[in-house]
């Protein structure tokens, strides 16, 4: 019996508008879970969009480095040279389990199709951020 949903669940990018100007890109596995995003926002979508097809023609070529963070959290990024390219979107509890957090991103990126199909989201987290007053920009009356 079908439930109606005929969308395949593939890897795919998305664009995330992270302030009033300003974007971000992230993959996001087929079962909508964050694999990794841009280490930077970007003030246009053709720039991300640039970005994301870069990161695609060479993510053979990028070198991973993993950091180990306060309480025993691990995170992975992909650089070219001196320039970070793509960051984990989460920490891990474990060095192994950022690997295979990498591999995925690796692999996603690989079969993420670009293009027509990229979606742009608002950051529902602007939402309930705080000023340096203590408040929220989306205060109910």
């Amino acid at each position: 019996m079908s439930r109606g949903n005929t969308q395949q669940k593939n890897p795919r990018f998305q664009l995330v508008q992270t302030g009033e100007v300003t974007i971000r890109w992230r993959l996001l596995g087929g079962n909508n879970v964050s694999l990794g995003s841009a280490p930077a926002d970007y003030p246009r979508a053709e720039d991300c969009l640039t970005a994301i097809a870069w990161l695609t023609a060479h993510i053979t070529e990028l070198t991973s480095d993993f950091s180990h963070l306060s309480g025993g959290r691990w995170r992975w990024r992909l650089s070219t040279g001196e320039r970070v390219v793509a960051v984990a979107s989460h920490a891990y509890g474990r060095r192994i389990e950022a690997q295979r957090g990498l591999d995925r991103f690796r692999s996603a990126t690989t079969e993420a199709a670009i293009g027509e199909g990229i979606e742009t989201i608002a950051d529902w987290r602007r939402k309930y951020r705080r000023n340096s007053v203590g408040d929220s920009p989306n205060r109910f009356p």
